[in-house]
């Protein structure tokens, strides 16, 4: 049996919704992104080999009834989480329109080896790609079968722009070039990215959420 890997972007969180919030790992779901959780989980197909899992609360809370339905599969908390660089806005109250002016600094400034205050957890451009090479190395380590990985949006583009620069189609550090590609390729919170073991570059998200259940 071959490996298939799901990449699960996690449920509406209450910042994607507008709300704001202090820290990055603690933001929960709403009630829709609760609804979306209980959506992927009844889409899986199978018995999982590997449920992989941020350490993020938002993925955390969106994997909960996938691990519910599959009690025995093992589930391991991964460097998966979401690519957090505004580290000097730490502890503050802000939604993310209040925090999209310093983010458009952030990325004209385009220094891929910036940290603005590690100690919070923030990284760099190029961390975020090493964190995501890391992700297809282990995988390639991961038992035969479905493995499922809840994580996020600007993580999961980090992935395929690893693909896509193993595959000479990009340049690593571009961030430029990577915003564009994450910010026209959105993944639709509650999604599925298959990717096969040959994959280049990622396929096209499955948004799981029924006709009518968006906010």
């Amino acid at each position: 049996m071959g490996r298939l890997v799901w990449l699960v972007r996690h449920g509406e969180s209450t910042a994607n919704a507008g709300q704001p919030g202090t820290d990055p790992d603690g933001i929960g779901l709403t009630d829709l992104g609760l609804r979306q959780a209980d959506f992927v989980a009844d889409a899986v197909p199978r018995d999982p080999s590997l449920i992989v899992v941020s350490g993020f609360l938002r993925a955390q809370l969106t994997a909960e009834p996938t691990t519910r339905r599959f009690p025995t599969t093992p589930q391991e908390i991964w460097e998966v989480h979401e690519f957090t660089y505004l580290g000097s806005l730490y502890g503050k109250p802000m939604s993310d329109r209040d925090r999209a002016p310093y983010a458009s600094s952030y990325w004209l400034a385009a220094n891929p080896y910036h940290v603005d205050r590690p100690e919070v957890g923030s990284e760099s451009f190029a961390g975020l790609l090493d964190r995501a090479d890391r992700l297809l190395a282990r995988l390639r380590l991961a038992p035969p079968g479905l493995v499922v990985v809840f994580s996020h949006g600007m993580f999961i583009r980090a992935v395929d722009w690893c693909l896509r620069s193993r595959a000479g189609r990009v340049q690593r550090l571009d961030m430029g070039g990577y915003r564009e590609h994450q910010q026209g390729n959105p993944v639709p919170n509650g999604s599925v990215i298959e990717l096969h073991e040959d994959d280049r570059e990622l396929r096209q998200p499955i948004d799981l959420t029924p006709h009518g259940s968006k906010r």
